[in-house]
């Protein structure tokens, strides 16, 4: 049977380097990686994709024309949360510091 042979273990590379340990955590070093978008930009894509979905509902002559609408708002409606999010997360950084 050819399930009945062990399989050889996994050997790391022969020029790879043992990772550093990790130390304590600055609160104070910068944030490493991308950084939030602007809360504003944030806003006015979710209040053009609510326009959007709006807009559909009355210009759209089809009868299933709310499953785009509400597909439309509902992105819409996570883009003001992350908007609402990023807001929150500045002034609770501001108040840490």
């Amino acid at each position: 049977m050819a399930n009945s042979r062990k399989r050889p273990k996994p050997r790391p590379a022969k020029g790879s380097k043992a990772r550093p340990a990790k130390g304590p955590v600055d609160p104070n070093k910068a944030q490493v990686g991308r950084r939030p978008s602007r809360p504003g930009f944030l806003g006015l894509i979710g209040l053009m994709w609510i326009a959007v979905g709006v807009a559909e509902l009355f210009i759209l002559d089809a009868s299933w024309r709310f499953v785009p609408a509400i597909v439309f708002v509902g992105i819409g409606v996570f883009f003001l949360r992350g908007a609402f999010v990023t807001v929150l997360r500045r002034e609770e950084g501001n108040r840490s510091s």
